[in-house]
């Protein structure tokens, strides 16, 4: 039987901002899914949320592109894609509950 370890530990968030560094960023994730290291989950929550300044005030709220969770350690990542030049960025919750900035 093979035993599947993750390398959750010595991994940290990150802001993405050149392309080759998303693509690496994304495939890695990928991989890691087919490995069944991490699981695709749905992301759930928002990691901002705050208001327009239109005439109707109205609800905005951001959520990230993919949500991953490590079968191993249990770590949430949650990693939105990057709209160039807007940023993308990863982070990372080590005790896999999901804490929004906002």
């Amino acid at each position: 039987m093979v035993q599947i370890e993750c390398d959750c530990k010595e991994r940290y968030g990150i802001k993405i901002n050149s392309y080759k560094l998303f693509e690496e960023l994304k495939n890695f994730f990928e991989e890691q899914v087919k490995k069944g290291v991490f699981n695709d989950i749905p992301v759930a929550e928002p990691f901002y949320v705050g208001h327009s300044e239109l005439k109707e005030v109205k609800e905005i709220k951001w959520y990230a592109t993919k949500w991953y969770k490590c079968n191993i350690c249990g770590c949430l990542w949650e990693f939105d894609y990057p709209d160039f030049p807007a940023k993308g960025f990863i982070r990372k919750f080590e005790d896999g509950k999901y804490i929004s900035e906002s």
